[in-house]
């Protein structure tokens, strides 16, 4: 009774708050919402610690840290395949509680891991498990809501996810102090927490979830089907070249750049990421009403538009100094924003509208897959040039990288208006 309560009260503030998505919402997505919103609170408090934590705290060295880091994205690529069988096998509900299991029992862990082999056991759980539920929560999100209004769906859960994580931040900031074991054990207790309210949502919707299977035929069920889609290959290389050169380099990159090339104060970066934290909380409705009128291949080119912009002004702040620069950084992660905007509800609506439903998990594991290989090759650019000090040639790379899945979006574009 408790427990409903408090999931009914979660639901009715966040909606509260956005009356345009309440139109489109039925019970069943409120909570399933809810339950990302709250697991995005525990991520947000430890997304940007571990290696802190492990190498401050742990006393396990920088290397380390890094290869585990790299070890944790080649299990996610090793696993993707499987984990989207599963989901069209079992149903998403299933999986997706599994993974909830795995990622809370690995985040709970962390606090008291000790040695290398406990670490790397952690991060096995840990890699697995957010596998286990992201692929799965796309599937569950487009078999309980309408097509026509899943793009706005994806929005709203993109936004909260991205507030959620800001806020979790937040908290882990006032809760955190430096060489203080005790408060870093507490925000990996309390994200293990997150988790298991998340469960406990997950588990109390009805039904399974599943394929009634009419779209199947006696070749299909396999990776091979999802393979032969040329379409959706297209969309998946470009979204992977996307984001190799957008997100995986970003989350590294502008944190090394700040502090190493620019010389400003590290403080810039927590204002930096805030800013475009607080652009996808305000502005993600408005772009929705904008990108909800046009051609969804087509607004996925303006993505790559939009994110060579911002590149452009991070170069840009290399020609300033001090406060100014960092002014230009703070405003290329809003021009940042908009492009996350336009590509997190758009890129999933695509791809569940390509996939048939009995290989929806597949098709998500596809499309997850992009960021678990995005997440070894960008940071291995960031390492590799900046580690030789090679800024502009960074950043004229990353411009250059931005451009290319443009043509891709384009001959897709072109595709489909002629089906």
């Amino acid at each position: 009774m408790a427990r409903r309560s408090v999931i009914n009260l979660g639901e009715k503030v966040i909606l509260s708050l956005f009356g345009d998505f309440r139109e489109v919402m039925n019970p069943t997505l409120k909570r399933l919402i809810f339950g990302n919103f709250m697991s995005s609170l525990g991520t947000g408090m430890t997304l940007s610690l571990l290696l802190v934590y492990l190498n401050s705290i742990r006393g396990f060295s920088t290397t380390f840290g890094g290869l585990l880091l790299s070890y944790i994205a080649l299990v996610s690529i090793i696993f993707s395949g499987p984990a989207g069988w599963l989901v069209d096998k079992i149903g998403p509900k299933k999986v997706i509680i599994v993974g909830l299991i795995c990622e809370g029992s690995a985040a709970a862990l962390w606090a008291n891991v000790t040695n290398r082999p406990e670490a790397i056991v952690v991060a096995t759980m840990s890699s697995i498990g957010t596998l286990m539920i992201w692929p799965p929560q796309t599937v569950m999100v487009t078999r309980i809501s309408p097509e026509e209004h899943r793009q706005k769906i994806y929005g709203l859960n993109f936004m909260l996810f991205n507030f959620g994580l800001g806020l979790g931040g937040f908290f882990a900031a006032s809760i955190v102090r430096e060489g203080n074991a005790a408060s870093f054990e507490l925000i990996y207790r309390l994200d293990a927490l997150s988790y298991f309210i998340y469960l406990l949502v997950i588990a109390g919707l009805k039904g399974n979830f599943l394929s009634d299977g009419s779209e199947r035929t006696s070749e299909s069920g396999s990776y091979r089907e999802v393979l032969a889609d040329k379409t959706f290959m297209k969309v998946a290389s470009a979204g992977l070249i996307c984001i190799t050169f957008g997100y995986a380099s970003l989350q590294g990159g502008i944190a090394i750049f700040v502090t190493k090339f620019l010389e400003i104060s590290p403080k810039w970066i927590g204002i930096v990421y805030g800013a475009n934290t607080m652009a996808i909380f305000f502005l993600q409705g408005a772009v929705l009403r904008i990108i909800g009128k046009r051609n969804k291949y087509q607004v996925l080119e303006w993505t790559g538009w939009i994110w060579a912009t911002s590149w452009l002004f991070v170069g840009g702040a290399s020609l300033v100094y001090g406060f100014w620069a960092g002014v230009l950084v703070a405003t290329s992660q809003v021009i940042f924003a908009i492009g996350e905007m336009i590509w997190s509800p758009t890129s999933p609506t695509i791809a569940n509208e390509l996939a048939p439903d009995h290989l929806r998990g597949r098709y998500n594991a596809m499309m997850g897959m992009q960021w678990n290989v995005a997440g070894v090759i960008g940071p291995a650019i960031v390492g590799v040039m900046l580690g030789r000090n090679l800024s502009n040639q960074w950043l004229a790379l990353m411009v250059i990288g931005s451009l290319v899945p443009i043509a891709l979006f384009k001959s897709v574009t072109k595709s489909m208006a002629t089906r």
